[in-house]
């Protein structure tokens, strides 16, 4: 019979070797691809809700009335509640079952952005938002631990190209809709509808998985043993802390934000601390903390943390500059972000043809694919001006959504396949933090820079652009790291076969 050889991590951080029975391939099975489009209304729903607000935020404050402070609640405060609830989120599908959770997630998303549809007060649509961002927190770490489980390794692939894909449409649609949608003012609603669309999505997913995805019981290694309070306050302060003085930087004066930032820290210490001896005494975790000595699973999560720090800042950047320097409506900047998407798309499904022959080492190449369509795009907002064809700078967004595309769903790949079945959850929701946290320090940085001391004067665009450009470079450097090298490498690698 033939064997192969498995590596895995221990507690202690040393990895075991063991020959075992090459298992056979699963047969396929049409339900398992029915099911994922269920599964991908989440991460759809939650990029759209994410950046919808981008475009529709003027349309909200001449409604509503917003203060500045409120201003950014209503822009930020999901984002932050999103990114705070991740971790949690991911355990919660540990606990009580992936496809339950999933569902919960959906009911709530529902709820919370009908509330926001409905609100009548900037009170009322910030508290709405601050849980739409709990919500999408519960649901959306669930898809990846479910692609995880649900799928085998040879068509693992293939179906993380898909999830990438709903999200660059998730962004996108984001955009788009938040533009075209108060422009339209359909029924009188204004810019209500960029909430209200989620509803009937949410209800029809919530209905198709009750019948069409298989239910899980939660691990036994958690189940009936309760979540880690303790760790989720702990996880939450510290993102909290974290979070703020970048969410904040041009508000908070520096000695505060380096304070905030260093109690951050501190309290992330405790935290792995906690983490660690509730591990030794064999408690639940919220989070298990020695995955990290994993090395491709680290630099994984650095790779996600750092993309992020350049594809997020980069569509709001190029959200301004249209509007501001290329004199683009709304509706028009948002419809210009579709090359994006297209090469996202053609990337998403070119990767798993080209990782059959290339392997991790196809990171490298797609991390310079991501890098070069962000030059390139640069160079050409730095030439825009109103009267200027926008082709190369669509060419360029092509560019870069095809690097991306490419990207995302082999690096989800590479680190899911590291994390235990019974953790499948937990990791997810380390992925998609370091993605929220990534997507918060890029927007916050670029700020900064883009934001003039002096009322009224022009924006920094270039050095902004500089940083976007810097982290592109750098996501790409850690790609070539997690490609194994040298003697074994083949061995070390994530096969892409059962």
């Amino acid at each position: 019979m033939d064997t192969r050889t498995t590596t895995s991590a221990t507690a202690g951080g040393a990895t075991a070797h063991t020959d075992r029975p090459r298992e056979a391939p699963e047969p396929f099975d049409p339900r398992r691809w029915r099911t994922l489009w269920l599964l991908l209304v989440g991460p759809f729903l939650s990029l759209l809700d994410a950046f919808c607000v981008n475009l529709a935020a003027v349309t909200i404050d001449r409604s509503l009335g917003l203060t500045a402070f409120e201003f950014q609640a209503v822009a930020a405060g999901y984002g932050l509640v999103y990114g705070l609830g991740l971790i949690t989120g991911g355990r919660i599908g540990d606990l009580i079952g992936r496809r339950r959770a999933y569902r919960l997630g959906l009911a709530l998303f529902a709820l919370t952005s009908l509330a926001c549809g409905l609100a009548t007060s900037p009170g009322m649509l910030i508290a709405a938002r601050l849980a739409q961002g709990a919500a999408a927190a519960v649901m959306l770490p669930q898809v990846l631990a479910l692609i995880r489980i649900r799928f085998p390794a040879a068509e693992r692939p293939k179906a993380l190209s898909w999830y990438a894909v709903s999200m660059s449409l998730g962004m996108v649609a984001g955009q788009l809709l938040g533009g075209a949608l108060p422009a339209w003012d359909l029924a009188g609603l204004g810019w209500r509808p960029v909430f209200l669309l989620a509803v009937p999505l949410c209800l029809l997913a919530y209905a198709g998985t009750g019948r069409s995805v298989p239910a899980d019981a939660g691990t036994g290694a958690h189940r009936g043993r309760g979540l880690d309070l303790g760790g989720v306050a702990l996880s939450a302060l510290a993102f909290t802390l974290l979070l703020l003085p970048l969410a904040a930087a041009r508000q908070l004066p520096l000695a505060t934000g380096l304070a905030l930032s260093g109690a951050g820290a501190v309290t992330s210490t405790l935290f792995v601390r906690h983490q660690r001896a509730r591990h030794t005494r064999e408690l639940p975790v919220l989070l298990p903390v020695q995955l990290f000595r994993v090395r491709p699973f680290t630099l994984g999560v650095l790779l996600t943390f750092t993309l992020y720090v350049a594809t997020v800042p980069f569509f709001v950047l190029l959200g301004l500059y249209l509007q501001e320097e290329g004199g683009l409506g709304p509706a028009a900047a948002g419809l210009a972000f579709t090359p994006v998407a297209v090469g996202i798309g053609v990337g998403a499904r070119l990767g798993v043809a080209l990782r059959a022959r290339f392997g991790p080492a196809l990171l490298v190449g797609s991390g310079l694919c991501t890098a070069a369509g962000l030059g390139l795009a640069l160079w050409s907002m730095a030439a825009l001006s109103a009267h200027a064809s926008l082709a190369p700078l669509l060419c360029a967004l092509a560019v870069f959504g095809l690097g991306n595309g490419t990207s995302v769903p082999l690096v989800a790949d590479l680190v899911l396949s590291r994390v235990p079945a019974e953790d499948s959850g937990a990791g997810s929701g380390v992925l998609t933090s370091a993605q929220q946290l990534g997507a918060a320090a890029g927007v916050a940085l670029t700020g900064v820079l883009l934001f003039p001391a002096t009322e009224g004067a022009s924006l920094h665009y270039v050095p902004a652009m500089w940083l976007v450009l810097g982290a592109a470079l750098l996501a790409t450097v850690c790609a070539a790291l997690l490609v194994p090298s040298g003697p074994g490498a083949a061995a070390r690698a994530p096969s892409t076969r059962p």
